[in-house]
């Protein structure tokens, strides 16, 4: 194995994308519909220069139409197109990760389901306080995070209040963010993420994605 492929591998282990979707790229995203097609160019267009400049994508759409397959893809095409610009953060007290693996430094992409980095977070889980600190510190900090299905978390002032760390940190070090929803802008305002919501739109470039539900067609 040459020292790019392992060095892939660890920046993807560290990514952390669901396992059903690990191998998720543009190839095998199948359009259906125009949304779906115009939605894969611009992912397809997304590079460094976008990146590192702290421009985003906000995918929005329906159940079932490969936003978080479309938002995997995008990070994993540009780790695969330059490995030796992206790196790996070790750290000892999170069970995800392997504390002796090479602490390979660049740029640092993570994947995280919005649901699961609350619930990491939530008061009273002292079992789970370090690993989740040290998650959400990445989701902060790290160059490019995929923040996945936004609007799917119970609502609450609290979850308003720690995605709105969250995101207003990405905001104002200007780092890059997909996100993926299911919920319209009212829908998400009647969340009361405001605040949330208008620095999404100055972050990113939002993205229509429709089309018919293919985990229906599948069954």
């Amino acid at each position: 194995m040459d020292s790019n492929t392992t060095r892939f591998n660890a920046c993807w282990q560290y990514f952390n994308p669901p396992r059903r979707l690990h191998n998720a790229t543009f190839d095998s995203y199948i359009p259906k519909t125009k949304s779906q097609q115009d939605a894969l160019a611009i992912c397809q267009g997304y590079n460094l220069d976008k990146l590192q400049s702290g421009e985003g994508i906000f995918l929005v759409g329906t159940y079932g139409t490969g936003k978080t397959h479309l938002s995997i893809a995008t990070a994993r095409n540009l780790i695969e197109t330059s490995p030796e610009l992206f790196g790996v953060r070790c750290n000892d007290t999170s069970m995800l990760y392997d504390p002796n693996r090479e602490d390979y430094c660049g740029l640092y992409c993570s994947f995280f389901p919005v649901v699961e980095l609350l619930d990491m977070w939530r008061p009273g889980n002292e079992a789970k306080k370090a690993q989740g600190e040290w998650l959400f510190h990445r989701a902060k900090t790290d160059d490019l995070v995929v923040l996945d299905d936004i609007g799917a978390e119970k609502a609450s002032e609290w979850t308003e209040d720690r995605l709105y760390a969250v995101v207003d940190a990405r905001y104002r070090m200007e780092r890059a963010t997909i996100f993926t929803t299911n919920c319209s802008e009212k829908e998400l305002l009647a969340n009361g993420y405001g605040r949330i919501v208008s620095r999404i739109f100055e972050m990113t470039e939002p993205v229509q994605v429709t089309g018919p539900d293919y985990r229906r067609k599948r069954a």
